[in-house]
């Protein structure tokens, strides 16, 4: 729980209201970035880390994963860094086991929802790609 002015609020609480807020815009911005923004920003977005050492970092891939993504080239994008893909499914996932507790079965408050195993879960896509990654280049 997060004490905020003498207001306790439940991480799991905090976390639904953020994704109610945050989806809308995050869709506008991936449109337009599929539109206008890919081709004008690509080479801004370059990564430093694979332009310095030629190995990719756990990272790369990621924007291309999510203008495929917005493309609807689902499997491009798992291609280029499934953490992106698991990340949506993480995050619908936690918003419908949110709701279905709070609105169908009224259970919210007798048990919450722990939003560190959705980073750890995350966490380890993120690291097993990368070491899949590294191995390719190396064999």
């Amino acid at each position: 729980m997060v004490i905020m002015n003498s207001v306790r609020i439940r991480i799991d609480t905090f976390f639904y209201h953020i994704g109610k807020i945050i989806w809308l815009p995050v869709f506008f911005a991936g449109s337009w970035f599929v539109k206008s923004g890919f081709e004008d920003y690509s080479g801004y977005m370059a990564c430093d880390i694979y332009r310095l050492t030629q190995l990719p970092c756990p990272g790369c891939g990621g924007t291309r994963a999510v203008y495929n993504l917005f493309l609807g080239d689902f499997v491009k994008s798992f291609c280029y860094h499934p953490a992106v893909l698991f990340g949506l499914a993480l995050y619908f996932h936690f918003m419908l086991l949110y709701f279905y507790r709070k609105h169908i079965t009224h259970c919210i408050e007798k048990k919450e929802i722990h939003i560190e195993i959705y980073l750890y879960f995350l966490a380890g896509v993120i690291i097993l790609q990368w070491i899949i990654k590294m191995i390719l280049i190396f064999i």
